[in-house]
């Protein structure tokens, strides 16, 4: 069965990989009449120092973006708040992610020039036609 995020982390994941991080898998799905999603990140992709245990990232469309420590003390931080919502373009995700997993956690907006618009209308468009279905 597609879900309406499917893309949307394929997107993302495709964006961290041309920032050379390597990408251990991913995936889409639906808990509990909740749509999320996971990227879990390659321990060489990570700074040892940040992230000891490994980390991935999580996304969920009530909370958006997460950065979370695998294993350990299982950390949950929201990556990049000044930047990264829930339906933020893949190019900033990716970009705001490899900064987190450098051991960099605020970076902002990356560009406003328009160079990386997004529309995110339409996946907001299905998460909601979703949420509203019977």
């Amino acid at each position: 069965m597609s879900l309406p995020h499917d893309d949307y982390m394929t997107a993302v994941a495709d964006h961290l990989a041309a920032l050379g991080v390597i990408v251990a898998d991913g995936g889409a799905s639906e808990n509990d009449d909740l749509l999320d999603g996971w990227i879990t990140i390659d321990p060489a992709s990570a700074s040892a120092e940040t992230w000891p245990y490994g980390v991935y990232l999580g996304w969920d469309q009530k909370r958006g973006w997460l950065i979370i420590e695998a294993g350990g003390a299982r950390n949950v931080t929201d990556l990049d708040p000044s930047a990264v919502r829930t339906f933020s373009s893949p190019q900033q995700v990716a970009c705001s992610a490899a900064n987190a997993l450098r051991g960099q956690m605020s970076t902002g907006p990356i560009t406003n020039d328009g160079t990386w618009s997004w529309d995110s209308r339409s996946l907001e468009a299905a998460v909601s036609a979703w949420e509203a279905r019977e």
